[in-house]
């Protein structure tokens, strides 16, 4: 499978050769952009695999953590052997950062790595979200569920399996009931009750 990396750089001498470099490489296509406007058009307008910036000063910076918010594509920097830029460490969107010159092996290992670590990073925020919703959840339906009791004196128990016996009855999700729940006390305090079957 042919991977697609998009290389940007200011110096047109130099981004060419670079994406020459990654086409020797077997499997490897590049396509090269010298402005930002001009790489976001490209990272969005096919699939990419990574990109790689000639380049480690603010603005390649800023264009790195635009790309991979905005495309999800790990960034791996070229830097030049003297380097007195910002500290690529503090920008999460770097995977991956060599000092030129470079060779085609050590460019191809960097992506890989970079692609890898993106990966697993990407898996933790979908893990991280998807932990956050659950415990929003919970906190609607508990506080649905600590209003029923309120209103209509149930059990705890009771309250969680008039919600729960809702949600089935309906098809819903128990937090959708929760919500209804929760806006029927705020818009009319007793109105909540009866959203529950008894």
């Amino acid at each position: 499978m042919t991977r697609s990396i998009l290389v940007v750089g200011r110096d047109p001498e130099s981004t060419t050769q670079l994406a020459s470099l990654l086409r020797s490489r077997a499997h490897i296509d590049a396509v090269e952009a010298r402005t930002s406007d001009e790489a976001m058009q490209l990272a969005g307008s096919a699939p990419r695999t990574a990109a790689v910036l000639l380049g480690g000063d603010e603005p390649f910076l800023h264009l790195a953590d635009r790309v991979a918010t905005e495309y999800a594509l790990p960034c791996i920097l070229i830097l030049p052997a003297q380097c007195d830029g910002p500290d690529v460490k503090m920008h999460e969107a770097i995977m991956a950062a060599l000092i030129a010159p470079v060779s085609a092996d050590q460019l191809g290992l960097a992506i890989d790595v970079a692609s890898r670590r993106f990966q697993d990073l990407m898996a933790l925020r979908r893990e991280a979200e998807t932990l956050r919703r659950s415990i929003d959840d919970r906190k609607t339906i508990e506080r649905a569920k600590g209003l029923l009791m309120e209103l209509t004196a149930l059990s705890e128990r009771e309250a969680y399996a008039r919600i729960r016996t809702k949600s089935m009855d309906t098809q819903r999700p128990m937090v959708e009931i929760a919500r209804a729940i929760i806006l029927a006390y705020e818009m009319n305090g007793e109105a909540a009750a009866p959203l529950v079957k008894r």
